[in-house]
């Protein structure tokens, strides 16, 4: 069995290099030399999204789940809305003490903050990018085709190493550690909903992220959504993560295999490569 499985990761971590390569290079490449449509950076991001994930799906296809989904409902939209931010706030508590030891080094994660808010996007296509296509791409390449095939060795493996590879691949400290539990959630969505219900979860979180920024003036009544939204979802994280532990231990002791994958996935000589040179872009996030 190691054998096959190790050639499925490398072949996995191919084809998340080759994503990048396509979307960074292509998209930056097209910015330069095409039309004056393409000149609009987020419109070439989702021209060369679009490219990169479909290359993907050339290079790996992918595998069906076949798990029962349970029923999606406003109630849900609203839990899983405030797990998102419960989450976004709750990973503050790892940031900023992060931000004041780096502070103390010389380093700064000033610009990776500024680069996570998404208080630059500003145009037509900028919100549809951030909206719309990147939770769309996002989701399709990480819930839709790595999640199939890393779902076959276990359903704790698959939420886990794609949700790592989700915070990795944004390539910001910052976003890092919020993405990655939220691809948790994300992932988790998937597997209990269904990818069409993560896709929307992305859209919403994308969309409320954004309302401060595209919304001009002081509003209380967002102010109070915020607050209902970090302080309430934070909350509420924490009573569902007590509620559920026994669920999550009881899942755990059903993948006996979980470390042995954990091995396979991170001793795959691809893997190793691409980790290192994701984290190495990653680490350009910190200023000095």
């Amino acid at each position: 069995m190691t054998y096959p499985v190790k050639r499925l990761f490398s072949k996995i971590a191919i084809t998340m290099l080759l994503y990048e390569i396509i979307f960074q290079v292509g998209g930056s490449f097209m910015v330069e030399y095409g039309s004056n449509i393409y000149r609009n950076e987020n419109f070439s991001m989702m021209i060369a999204g679009f490219i990169s994930l479909t290359v993907s799906l050339l290079m790996l296809g992918t595998e069906n789940i076949h798990v029962r989904y349970k029923k999606f409902n406003i109630c849900t939209f609203i839990y899983l809305l405030l797990l998102i931010y419960g989450i976004q706030y709750l990973s503050q508590y790892i940031i900023d003490p992060l931000q004041n030891i780096l502070g103390e080094l010389g380093y700064s994660l000033d610009n990776a903050r500024d680069l996570a808010t998404g208080s630059d996007i500003k145009g037509f296509w900028a919100i549809v990018y951030a909206v719309i296509m990147a939770p769309l791409l996002e989701e399709c390449f990480f819930r839709g085709i790595l999640y199939g095939h890393f779902r076959k060795y276990g359903k704790i493996f698959a939420i886990t190493i794609t949700s790592f590879l989700f915070g990795l691949m944004h390539f910001n400290l910052v976003q890092f550690i919020a993405a990655m539990f939220i691809g948790i959630v994300f992932a988790w969505i998937r597997e209990t909903y269904g990818m069409k219900y993560s896709i929307l979860m992305h859209m919403a979180n994308n969309s409320v992220a954004l309302l401060p920024y595209l919304y001009k003036g002081d509003s209380i009544v967002i102010d109070v959504a915020y607050f209902f939204l970090l302080f309430g979802g934070a909350l509420l994280l924490v009573i569902s993560v007590i509620r559920n532990f026994k669920v999550f231990l009881r899942n755990l002791s059903e993948e006996p295999s979980l470390g042995h994958m954990y091995k396979l996935w991170f001793t795959t000589f691809s893997v190793i490569v691409v980790t290192i040179l994701f984290v190495v872009i990653t680490l350009f996030s910190i200023t000095g």
